[in-house]
């Protein structure tokens, strides 16, 4: 951690761009749970507020057609790691389910509580909330799989393959990822931002990879979903916390690495504040330094 710490303080701002890019396994399951997992839950399909992304596209295909979709709380364990999601009873005493929301990249089911929807009007064992807000239809432990892979090994190759095919100058690798958000609102951009961490340029012309910071990754869902080429052979696990109308919740997401045509970035917002060098008039004999706490919503 400290020499990544210290290699980033070195790096160069990266500017905005678009083109190919490759996501490890980490930051191909946050992209999944925001841009998907979202608009999947069960209540945004109803309501004059949603978006209602996939509403009306059940038994249609919304993903390429190798690649599948499951929700799994039941299962505790993937590759020898501790899902977060997982959980025997939701928070309406409803069984947990496995649930099969995307087969062969055909959208077959939403993650439901005990609030209806047309044409799916019982719960499936998904209805989440923190303690005191009312449950809705939640991700648990979404699991993505792949039957279109090459080995992992391989994957660079076919970045810099397909960064030779666009004649652009360089593509990006997603290594590490912290998080990110997505709007679901029809008030709102239908849009997501991914927050990674580790951020590579991969040059196609043998120049070694250069670590860039102070960008996320930007977009709008059903563009974006359709820029998948083909994915790497071993699954990796991201735990988090996911916050939404019914409050935070454990949550994990599971997929492999993946290779995209087409990846739009933004530069990251940051801000240039600084403390204080002396303390307030009045308070010199009390700590300069108080701890300050911030929550963030996703």
């Amino acid at each position: 951690m400290a020499g990544d710490l210290k290699a980033l303080r070195a790096a160069p701002l990266a500017t905005p761009f678009d083109g190919p890019a490759l996501l490890s396994g980490r930051a191909s399951a946050v992209f999944f749970h925001e841009v998907l997992g979202h608009r999947l839950e069960g209540h945004r399909q109803r309501g004059d507020e949603e978006g209602q992304t996939f509403t009306k596209k059940v038994n249609e295909q919304v993903l390429p057609q190798f690649l599948s979709v499951m929700d799994d709380p039941t299962q505790r364990t993937l590759n020898g790691m501790d899902l977060s999601g997982w959980y025997q009873y939701d928070d309406e005493g409803m069984p947990a389910q496995r649930v099969e929301v995307i087969k062969d990249g055909v959208l077959k089911n939403f993650l439901m509580s005990r609030m209806p929807i047309r044409g799916f009007e019982k719960s499936n064992g998904h209805g989440r909330s923190q303690p005191g807000l009312m449950p809705t239809g939640r991700q648990g432990n979404l699991i993505i799989t792949s039957s279109q892979t090459v080995k992992d090994s391989e994957l660079r190759q076919k970045l810099i393959d397909e960064i030779k095919k666009q004649g652009k100058p360089y593509g990006l690798y997603f290594e590490d990822i912290e998080g990110g958000f997505t709007l679901t609102t029809r008030a709102l951009p239908q849009a997501f931002q991914i927050l990674p961490v580790m951020v590579w340029r991969v040059y196609p012309d043998g120049r070694p990879d250069e670590l860039v910071r102070g960008v996320d990754i930007v977009g709008t869902p059903l563009a974006a979903l359709t820029r998948i080429q083909l994915t790497g052979e071993k699954i990796d696990v991201f735990n988090g916390i996911c916050g939404a109308e019914s409050g935070s919740v454990p949550v994990a997401a599971a997929a492999p690495a993946m290779l995209f045509s087409e990846m739009e970035v933004q530069k990251r917002a940051h801000s240039h504040a600084r403390p204080p060098i002396l303390p307030p008039p009045g308070f010199e004999t009390l700590s300069t330094n108080p701890a300050v706490h911030s929550e963030g919503a996703k």
